[in-house]
C-alpha cells in the first residue's frame, strides 16, 4: 500500500507537464485522483493512463479562475470518491514582460489563474474538509521567481501572492486538522522552455543558477509527501525541490541590523551612509545562510 492509499485528491492543471506527473505519481501511491485541466482532452488522456495502470481517476475539465468552478471541482471529487483529502493548486500560466513592455492583459491572466484560481479552489476545498471533520492537506505551488526575476515580475508577483496566502491560511487553520503548505518546484516543461530566451540575463542577476532542468517527475514525491499523513505537523512552509536539492524557502523577515533611534532627516541619511547601505539585501533567488 502506498502512502496515499484511499486518499481523494484534486490536482489542477494536471493534463500535462508537471501537474500530470503529480497525478500519475499520486495514483501510483494509492490516491484516487481528480484530473483538472482547461484542456478536456488532455485531462481525459491522463485519466486513461492512470486507469490503464490500475489506478482510480476522473476528469474535471474547466477554468479554475472561475470562482464557481472551484466549487465544481471540489464537488466532483466528493461525488466521485465520497470525500476530498487533498488539493494541489498547480494550474498556472506564464507571460513574460518587463516593466516597460508588460501588458495589462498578460498580467491579469496570470493573476486570474495563478492567484485567484488558487484561492477559488482552496476556498471550497477547505470548507469541505472542515465540514467533513476529517482534515486534509492543501498544497499550493509557488515559484523561485517570487524573489524577483527579469521579465517575470508579473508571474513572480502572482506566485508571491500564493506564498503569502499559504502563510496566512496555515496560521488561520493551525488549530484545525487542515494544513497548508506550498512547493517551489523546478522542471523542464513547456512553461520553462518558454523562458529559455531570458535565462542568460536572469542567471547573471542571481546567486542560484540552473544550467539544466530536471524532469517533471522528480518533484512528485515531495507533493505526495505533503498530501500524505506523514506530513502532519508540517504547516505553513514552502518546500523547494530543485533536482537533487531539497530545502525550505525562508519566510519574509526583518533583516538585521535593526537600528533604533529618533529618525530625523539627518539621522536617516547618517544611518544609510554608516550602516544600512552596506546591509542591502541581495536581489533575486539566493541562499539564506545561518550565521
Amino acid at each position: 500500500m502506498g502512502i496515499l492509499q484511499g486518499k481523494a485528491v484534486a490536482i489542477t492543471g494536471s493534463g500535462s507537464g508537471i501537474g500530470a506527473s503529480y497525478a500519475r505519481h499520486c495514483a501510483q501511491l494509492g490516491a484516487r485522483v481528480v484530473v483538472n485541466d482547461i484542456d478536456k482532452e488532455a485531462a481525459e488522456k491522463i485519466v486513461s493512463e492512470i486507469r490503464a495502470a490500475g489506478g482510480e481517476a476522473v476528469s474535471c475539465p474547466g477554468d479554475i479562475s472561475d470562482w464557481t468552478f472551484g466549487g465544481d471541482l471540489v464537488a466532483a471529487c466528493v461525488d466521485a470518491f465520497g470525500r476530498i483529502d487533498g488539493l494541489v493548486n498547480n494550474a498556472a500560466v506564464l507571460r513574460h514582460g518587463t516593466i516597460t513592455d508588460m501588458t495589462e492583459r498578460d498580467l491579469r491572466s496570470m493573476l486570474d489563474v495563478n492567484t485567484i484560481g488558487t484561492v477559488a479552489c482552496a476556498f471550497h476545498a477547505v470548507r469541505a474538509m472542515l465540514d467533513a471533520g476529517e482534515g486534509g492537506s492543501i498544497v499550493n505551488v509557488s515559484s523561485g521567481s517570487q524573489a524577483g526575476e527579469i521579465a517575470l515580475g508579473g508571474y513572480g508577483a502572482s506566485k508571491a501572492a500564493v506564498a503569502s496566502l499559504t502563510f496566512s491560511w496555515a496560521m488561520e487553520l493551525k488549530d484545525t486538522n487542515v494544513r497548508v503548505n506550498a512547493v517551489s518546484p523546478l522542471a523542464e516543461t513547456a512553461m520553462s522552455a518558454s523562458n529559455k530566451g531570458f535565462m542568460e540575463k536572469q542567471s547573471a542577476s542571481r546567486e542560484v543558477v540552473y544550467t539544466t532542468l530536471p524532469p517533471p517527475q522528480t518533484n512528485a514525491p515531495v507533493v505526495a509527501f505533503l498530501l500524505s499523513d506523514a506530513s502532519i505537523g508540517i504547516n505553513g512552509q514552502i518546500v523547494r525541490i530543485a533536482g537533487n536539492e531539497l530545502s525550505f524557502v525562508t519566510h519574509p523577515a526583518i533583516a538585521e541590523p535593526v537600528l533604533r533611534g529618533e529618525w530625523t532627516d539627518t539621522a536617516v541619511a547618517d544611518a544609510f551612509r554608516d550602516k544600512l547601505a552596506g546591509a542591502q539585501q541581495k536581489m533575486g533567488l539566493t541562499y539564506a545562510r545561518r550565521h
